[in-house]
């Protein structure tokens, strides 16, 4: 029986809206407070609100500061730029899908801080792309009560000895401070771990809510233009048709309790869901990570009026729709809906069908972060974009794969091939590509290859095999039956070589590389053989990698493969699915959650890092940690 995806919403709509309990509080290395895009995004990188200043996703202090005021007595609760006001003592932090929820109290008095980003599925999309971030203050115990909320200069630019600008303006019948740097440099700071050098940051409130008792305030970043593609300035989605931006605060504003009571039933929902699929310690990876993946994405009008989704590769050299980012972050998209989907692989698609692009395999980027001018990856310091010969680093293989499968994923959730079709040259191309090398990779870089080169990858040949299946299941939408046919049982007949030139790993599994005997890997590509019903490998394959990773998994975690004791979260979930089986994905979960619990190093949700000792590389904040959304797709336990 075929298998469809379908809309979170809907899937989840049977679910209680009930949070799950737990035995013990959940500290993530890093708590998202503002998570809007990543020139826009603010963390707590402490176990109090209190502890330290908040912070950039790259580090760089973005201080917000909150005083109750109770009764005549103050409290601090964020921050420390007030360091002559005693804090209320924290008692609990909760990160959920959209929304982080601290309590306060010293039995007498208590708050309750909450961080609101509506990030909904299936949902407005106007609403979706909205640059806002809720701050609300409860306050129980107090006759009068008063909340003094304040940010830094600093968060409205990337170099701190600018000149920084506030003014004041009014939304919805309160005050808003506004910051921006004076001198204004769009575009100008592009790459890795940059802060905006242009734009305005407001702080809108405060808003009363005497019923609830409590307060309101709208943080928000005006970006003006938010990316360019290929020479063409672009604007923030809910921006398309020249909304002004106060005009859209009001609108968040009066929309607010209505979107926070949607997005709390949709939270519940998701975490019951998730406790269901893999346990409570795999619910609160997938919470903490469905902020992220988002944050360090912009959703802005493309240049023909279609939406467009740009990551950035935060912490990993700062591309912009970098193509084996947008992979691995491809389970939170087509659990979030095919909108996500369409809008990530767009511009790649419109990239590789234009000039500028003239190699018979798939890009790796499109620039810089926020500019897309031309791959930057792998590009000989001096060369042209798009000029040059040297395959080596471009990850020709591994590209081309990654954009099958994304779009036969696509396809496989809407029924249909036809937005594959708009670019089925390209399309064509790729899978001619991957029939000619694929099999047996020669020495090409491919996105794990932290410890180098690798030739004749065994991960890398999974890939290719799943992905001619995906060309081949396409063009059968297309009608075109006997492209099918020959793809397809293409694809199927490298199965038993690859069974043959892969065996011989260690505990029983399959090779890293075919020609590296007592060698191991992550087979995470095996995974959409399972969820899109290919029927290429057979159980075997599968059974035998999870006896093994079990076998060989760390104390925090599975390594990547037999040359390194560093791990990759969303390839860990991955292959946790490979069987199916619930106990599998627990197992390999466990693991990864006491990392999160236990590592020393206070970033934002770090995919890379050392299975044996829990210590972070340099990957920070990424997107791709939305691949740790696997298990949603995989909508049948054995």
């Amino acid at each position: 029986m075929k298998k469809i995806f379908l809309p979170l919403s809907v899937a989840l709509a049977a679910a209680a809206i009930a949070f799950p309990s737990f035995a013990k509080d959940f500290r993530p290395p890093a708590v998202p407070l503002v998570s809007v895009e990543p020139h826009f995004s603010v963390w707590s990188a402490a176990d109090h609100l209190y502890d330290r200043e908040t912070t950039h996703w790259a580090g760089a202090d973005q201080a917000i500061s909150i005083v109750l005021e109770a009764d005549g007595v103050k409290y601090r609760l964020c921050g420390r730029r007030s360091m002559e006001v005693s804090p209320l003592p924290q008692t609990g932090v909760r990160v959920r899908a959209n929304e982080t929820v601290y309590t306060f109290g010293n039995g007498k008095l208590s708050a309750e801080v909450c961080f609101l980003t509506p990030r909904l599925p299936d949902d407005n999309l106007d609403v979706y792309s909205r640059p806002v971030t809720y701050v609300t203050v409860k306050v129980v115990g107090a006759k009068e009560s008063k909340i003094d909320l304040k940010v830094a200069k600093a968060i409205a630019t990337n170099d701190d000895r600018a000149e920084v600008v506030e003014t004041s303006e009014q939304v919805y019948g309160a005050p808003a401070k506004v910051y921006a740097r004076k001198v204004q440099k769009p575009f100008d700071t592009k790459g890795d771990r940059k802060r905006a050098d242009w734009g305005r940051v407001w702080v809108a409130g405060p808003y009363a809510y005497a019923d609830e008792s409590m307060t309101m305030y709208m943080l928000a970043y005006e970006n003006g233009v938010s990316a360019r593609y290929f020479g063409e300035t672009l604007v923030d989605w809910w921006q398309r048709d020249g909304k002004p931006f106060a005009l859209m605060l009001e609108q968040a504003k009066h929309d607010f309790r209505d979107l926070r009571d949607r997005t709390r039933a949709f939270d519940a929902r998701l975490a019951a869901r998730a406790t269901e699929i893999g346990g409570e310690k795999y619910a609160r990876i997938a919470e903490l990570a469905w902020r992220q993946s988002f944050a360090a994405c912009k959703f802005v009008k493309g240049p023909k009026g279609e939406p467009y989704m740009f990551s950035n590769e935060n912490g990993s050299g700062g591309m912009i729709g970098t193509v084996d980012v947008l992979y691995p972050q491809l389970p939170h998209l087509l659990v979030a809906g095919p909108a996500f989907v369409r809008a990530t692989l767009a511009p790649v698609c419109d990239y590789a069908a234009s000039d500028k692009w003239p190699y018979p395999y798939a890009p790796h980027d499109l620039g810089l972060f926020p500019v897309a001018e031309g791959q930057f990856y792998g590009m000989k310091k001096g060369q042209s974009v798009g000029g040059g010969d040297d395959d080596s680093s471009r990850m020709p293989v591994e590209e081309c794969g990654n954009m099958l499968i994304s779009l036969g994923a696509l396809a496989h959730r809407e029924g249909s091939a036809e937005f594959a079709s708009r670019w089925w040259s390209e399309v064509t191309k790729w899978a001619q590509y991957l029939e000619k090398v694929g099999f047996d990779p020669e020495n090409q870089l491919c996105t794990d290859d932290f410890a180098g080169h690798l030739a004749h990858n065994a991960n890398l040949s999974v890939k290719t095999i799943v992905a001619l299946a995906c060309y081949a299941r396409m063009a059968g939408m297309r009608g075109e039956k006997d492209v099918e046919a020959r793809y397809m049982k293409m694809a199927k007949d490298m199965v038993p070589r690859w069974m043959q030139a892969a065996a011989g790993g260690r505990a029983g599994s399959f090779r890293l590389a075919f020609d590296r005997p007592d060698s191991w890997s992550m087979k995470y590509n095996l995974v959409w053989d399972r969820v899109l019903g290919l029927g290429l490998f057979p159980a075997e394959v599968a059974d035998r990698e999870l006896k093994a990773y079990r076998e060989l998994q760390l104390a925090y975690g599975l390594p990547l493969d037999s040359r390194k004791n560093y791990s990759k979260n969303d390839w860990l979930v991955w292959c946790g699915c490979l069987t199916g089986r619930r106990a599998d994905l627990a197992a390999l979960v466990a693991p990864l959650y006491r990392y999160l619990d236990e590592t020393p190093d206070r970033t934002p949700f770090g995919d890379w890092y050392e299975a044996d000792c829990a210590l972070t590389r340099s990957f920070a904040a990424r997107s791709v940690v939305g691949g740790v959304f696997m298990p949603f797709l995989v909508t049948s336990w054995q």
